[in-house]
C-alpha cells in the first residue's frame, strides 16, 4: 500500500535532510491516518512527522515535537476507543510487550500514555529503532 505519491518520496530523498515537524499536515492525512500511516514503520518517523505529524500526534501545530515524536511537550490526548479501561483490566493492555507503543497510544492514549512513557527508554546517540514485525490487533 502506497501512502505518498512517488514524486513526493523522490523529492524527499533528493533533499537528503532529516525531516522535522512542520506543524502543517498534508491535506490527505486524515485518510492516510485511517489507513494506518501513523503506525506504518515502512515510512520513517521523519516522513510521518513531516507529512502528518500533527494528525499522528508526533508534532504540535507550532512545529515543536510532542513527547510521542521525541520532544518534551505533551499535548492533551483522549482514548480513541471506549474499551481501553476494560482492556487494561482484563489483559493489562498498556503494559503488554506484544503491542507496539504506537498502537497503545493510537487506541488508548489517555489511559496508556503514563505507562508507555514510564517504561520507554532512550537509546544512545539518539538512535531509535522500530519493530517491523506486524503487531496483533487490539483486544476486543
Amino acid at each position: 500500500m502506497q501512502f505518498l505519491p512517488t514524486t513526493v518520496v523522490l523529492l524527499a530523498l533528493a533533499a537528503g535532510v532529516a525531516s522535522q515537524c512542520t506543524g502543517n499536515d498534508h491535506p490527505s492525512c486524515s485518510s492516510w491516518k485511517a489507513n494506518g500511516y501513523c503506525t506504518n514503520t515502512a515510512q520513517s518517523m521523519d516522513m510521518r512527522k513531516k507529512y502528518c505529524g500533527v494528525s499522528c500526534g508526533y508534532c504540535n501545530t507550532d512545529g515543536s515535537q510532542t513527547a510521542a515524536g521525541g520532544g518534551s511537550t505533551l499535548t492533551d490526548c483522549v482514548d480513541a476507543n471506549a474499551n481501553c479501561a476494560s482492556w487494561v483490566a482484563s489483559n493489562n493492555f498498556c503494559a503488554r510487550t506484544d503491542y507496539s507503543n504506537s498502537m497503545k497510544l493510537l487506541y488508548c492514549c489517555k489511559t496508556c500514555r503514563p505507562v508507555v512513557f514510564a517504561t520507554t527508554t532512550t537509546t544512545t546517540a539518539a538512535v531509535t529503532t522500530e519493530s517491523t514485525t506486524p503487531t496483533p490487533a487490539p483486544p476486543g
